[in-house]
């Protein structure tokens, strides 16, 4: 694969400046060029933006607004962007015309190009298939605390451009299921953080179950739809059909997230590169770089850390409101909790 085979597509808010957030969007296209030289660049925006003077992209397609949704969650303040989302990914997907493409956001950036060293070992162990690659922040594990199937991150993903186009082929979300739950009661046990949900469900999952589906695999009907054949198909799913890597793997530079790499808590939550590895088939990944017993013996210890973390959420249920309160961080419960998390995902 050449880097002339590719094109990334950067989509989502540009500002000419650097924001009162430290957003410096002409910074993050001119370093990832620099990561990935020879591969065109394309700026997926809104009509009449405000592009400065020099802009190293290779072209730039506007979009009308769709608008906003109602926030995501019942706690939140911030917009549903889903629509917004869709309508830039989609246009800037549809003027690409390499063979492979990368989407990502306007507000990071690659610092290397390593996701292509691992897609390439991995595409060689499955006898030339190909996979959609995507970032475990925030593909999250449905075992553990918040138990979305289907929720794969939307930050980057790489792959052969019809199959990213299909992937984000997913129709507006609707008013409805924006709001469903101001009127719909959450499942029976919904756990404190899938009781937050507004909508009826995650933004990466209504991008991902629409792809699926048209797979034929089994998705969930609703957030937290934990039935036996909807959990089979999201792991078979994972396996077959996608890759994730960590996103220092990918070269992924998210400085917004930055705090997610930190977290114990998050570490948990999500599925990391080690556990899609667990994912694939067996011959596949003995059969890559590394020592296979080594490996093995790691799978092993993620999956212990993970038993442990998913039995102390079970048995704390009662302390879960207090223990998640955004507006409690420094209670003491609180601060213990963090610590055994932490221990955790040290082994």
């Amino acid at each position: 694969m050449k880097t002339s085979d590719i094109t990334l597509v950067f989509q989502g808010v540009f500002k000419p400046w650097v924001t009162r957030e430290g957003d410096d969007f002409v910074r993050n296209i001119a370093l990832t060029r620099k990561a990935l030289p020879g591969a065109r660049i394309i700026l997926s925006t809104w009509q009449g933006v405000d592009l400065p003077r020099g802009l190293r992209v290779d072209a730039v397609v506007e979009s009308a607004d769709p608008g906003a949704l109602a926030p995501l969650k019942l706690d939140d303040r911030k917009p549903n962007n889903i629509n917004r989302q869709i309508a830039t990914t989609q246009a800037g997907l549809a003027a690409v015309d390499t063979p492979y493409a990368v989407k990502l956001r306007t507000d990071c950036f690659l610092e290397h190009a390593g996701f292509l060293d691992y897609y390439l070992e991995q595409r060689a162990l499955d006898g030339g298939r190909e996979r959609l690659l995507a970032s475990s922040f925030f593909t999250l594990d449905p075992a553990l605390f918040e138990r979305l199937p289907y929720h794969i991150s939307d930050w980057f993903h790489f792959g052969p451009t019809a199959l990213l186009r299909a992937y984000w082929a997913a129709a507006p979300m609707s008013m409805d299921d924006a709001q469903y739950h101001e009127t719909h009661p959450h499942a029976p046990g919904s756990s404190v953080f899938e009781r937050r949900f507004r909508a009826r469900c995650a933004v990466e999952q209504h991008l991902c179950t629409a792809f699926a589906a048209s797979l034929g695999y089994a998705c969930p009907r609703y957030l937290n739809d934990l039935s036996d054949a909807v959990l089979r198909d999201y792991r078979r799913f994972l396996g077959q059909e996608m890759m994730l890597l960590d996103p220092w793997q990918i070269g992924l530079r998210f400085d917004k997230y930055g705090w997610v790499g930190g977290s114990p808590f998050q570490r948990l939550n999500n599925l990391m590169f080690l556990d899609w590895v667990a994912l694939v088939d067996e011959p596949a990944r003995l059969s890559g770089p590394g020592d296979p017993a080594e490996l093995q013996r790691l799978i092993r210890e993620r999956q212990r850390q993970k038993a442990l973390a998913r039995l102390a959420f079970r048995h704390t249920s009662a302390l879960h409101a207090m223990l998640f309160d955004p507006a409690r961080p420094h209670h003491p419960v609180r601060r213990l909790a963090g610590g055994i998390a932490r221990r955790l995902v040290r082994g």
